[in-house]
Parts: structure tokens; C-alpha cells; sequence
């Protein structure tokens, strides 16, 4: 998640002070809040962002009326900060001193009443207005004159940046926590794939012992007895179809990788999300070629993991 290098407030929070030469970035949860206010004249300015979780960068603006055209310019102060995720953006700026407030104007108004009446005599009908509808007729409100252009519109996006600035701080703190609680599922993994690796080798043994008891008690009946020559061949066969080295393998790859994404930090979230399906695949290979009972009760293990993974990423940006 970059920002650009020329805003005044710094969107990209650090995480490691210590790092020599470089910033390691952290995860960045899809999560989080932030508020700020400011003013400019009379002009009081409160702008609060909110963040959930979405595949894509969705979002939604509302603002108050008189900066209803900075839209497009606060939306890509926004769009530079973040990356996924739906983004709700309120922006409200309201005069504070109440006596500058927009005054009815009472001789407008009278007049539009007047009309009605008329309306009203001539047509041989009753019409009726509500209050609400007669304020919005043109000239009823009288709003005053206050600075705008260039210079509210800065004022307006330095607090909008300050929001993101603590959006961003929580989002990096939730992402923290996040990268901890996968960086040791990694660990829990890689630890029930060294039970399957040494468990592996016996699955061969147990089945040439089960194959021999039952050919053995099979041709005793006939006086016949096995041929080691084709004990071999079966047990070679059997050898091959339940071979999961190759599953091993890639189930490192995987997670060396994920371990690579998840400190890397920067915008991982696709690429864990990834990662999260082909740790699914070469697990369920593993349970369904190894056709072994001890076997499969680690592969669970393995799959209750990864869904545990899988609800962490689907939050990370």
C-alpha cells in the first residue's frame, strides 16, 4: 500500500524503527476508523473514513452540500492511501458561528404564499405546501457569503489525510496482530508435515504386512503360498499410487512463500489469499493418495489451520 511521497501527512505507517537500510512493511487489515476535524474561517470541517473487507477498492462518499464538487479530489486522496477494501467517507462542513447560517428571507417566502392563494381562488382547489419543499423554492434561503476555492479545499483534504493517517495506524496494528497469528499457523503447519513425512514409510510397511496376512491365509486354503516376486509387485504398485513426496514438497514451497508474503507486507492480500488455496490442495492430496487413517487425522489438523488462515487473509489488504 503506497502513498504518494508529496502529502503532507505521511500515510505509510512505520512498524520497524530499527530496519537499516530499508522499510519492512507490515500487514494491513482491511479494518479500521478514523476521524478528524478541522477548521477554515467560519467553517468548521469533521471527516470521519471507515474500512471493511472487499476483494476490490469500493467507495462511497457523503458530503455536505457546499463541497459537493471537491468529490472527485477527495476520492483520490483516498484511492492513493488504499488499495481494497469498502471505504465509507463522510465529510461534513458546517458554519460555526449559527448566526451566519442561512436566514429565510421573509419577502421571497410571502410572496410564493401570495401565489399560492391566488392559485388557489382562480382554480377553485386547496393547495398545500410543506415547509421542507417552500425552503428549497429559489431565493427563500438566504446563505451568506464564505471563502471557498483553493483555499477550503486544502484545508479539507489536510484534515481528510489526517483521518487516513489514524485509519491507517489502526489498520497497521490489526495487521500486526494478524501477521503473528499467521507467522504461527505457519509453525503449526510445518510441524504437523513433519509427522506426516515420518509417518509416510510406514504406510508402505502396514500395507505389505496386511497384503502378506491376507494372500498367506487366502492360499493356505489351497496349498498354495506367495510369491515374494508378486508381494513385490503389488506393494511397488500400492508404493506409488500413496507416494506424497511430491505433495510434501510443494506444501514447503507454499508455505516458505506465504512466510515471504506475510512479512513482506506490501498490498499481499490476493497473493495470501492464493497461497490459502493451493495449502488447501496439496493438503487434501496428501489425505486422499496416502490412504492412511493416521495420515488423515493430521491432514484435518492441517485444514482446521488453514481455515483459520484462510478468515485472517480474507481481511488483509
Amino acid at each position: 500500500m503506497a502513498c504518494n511521497a508529496a502529502m503532507p501527512v505521511d500515510c505509510a505507517i512505520r512498524v520497524d524503527e530499527g530496519l537499516q537500510g530499508s522499510e519492512r512493511r507490515m500487514l494491513q487489515s482491511m479494518t479500521g476508523q478514523g476521524h478528524a476535524s478541522g477548521v477554515y474561517g467560519q467553517l468548521s470541517i469533521e471527516i470521519e473514513v471507515r474500512t471493511v473487507n472487499n476483494r476490490f477498492l469500493k467507495l462511497t462518499s457523503k458530503l455536505s452540500e457546499m463541497i459537493g464538487s471537491m468529490e472527485p479530489i477527495l476520492e483520490g486522496v483516498v484511492r492513493e492511501c488504499l488499495r481494497r477494501g469498502t471505504v465509507s467517507l463522510s465529510v461534513r462542513v458546517w458554519q460555526k458561528d449559527q448566526s451566519q447560517a442561512a436566514k429565510v428571507c421573509v419577502e421571497t417566502l410571502r410572496s410564493y404564499l401570495q401565489q399560492v392563494l391566488v392559485a388557489n381562488s382562480v382554480a377553485g382547489v386547496s393547495l398545500h405546501m410543506e415547509l421542507g419543499s417552500v425552503l428549497q423554492l429559489p431565493g427563500v434561503l438566504d446563505s451568506p457569503e464564505w471563502e471557498g476555492g483553493e483555499g477550503l479545499q486544502s484545508a479539507v483534504v489536510d484534515v481528510l489525510r489526517s483521518a487516513l493517517e489514524q485509519l491507517n495506524g489502526m489498520r497497521t496494528r490489526e495487521g500486526a496482530s494478524m501477521e503473528k497469528q499467521l507467522s504461527q499457523a505457519l509453525l503449526d503447519i510445518a510441524g504437523v508435515r513433519v509427522q506426516i513425512e515420518a509417518r509416510a514409510p510406514g504406510v508402505i510397511d502396514d500395507y505389505r504386512k496386511r497384503l502378506e496376512s491376507r494372500m498367506r491365509t487366502a492360499l493356505a486354503e489351497h496349498g498354495q503360498s506367495v510369491a515374494e516376486f508378486d508381494l513385490l509387485r503389488e506393494v511397488l504398485l500400492h508404493s506409488d499410487r500413496c507416494d506424497i513426496r511430491e505433495e510434501l514438497v510443494r506444501l514447503d514451497s507454499h508455505l516458505d512463500q506465504f512466510r515471504h508474503s506475510i512479512h513482506d507486507g506490501e498490498a499481499a492480500g490476493k497473493r495470501l489469499d492464493f497461497l490459502i488455496q493451493e495449502l488447501f490442495r496439496e493438503t487434501n492430496t496428501i489425505g486422499s493418495k496416502a490412504n492412511d487413517a493416521t495420515i488423515s487425522h493430521h491432514v484435518v489438523t492441517i485444514k482446521t489451520i488453514i481455515e483459520q488462515m484462510r478468515e485472517l487473509v480474507q481481511n488483509v489488504e
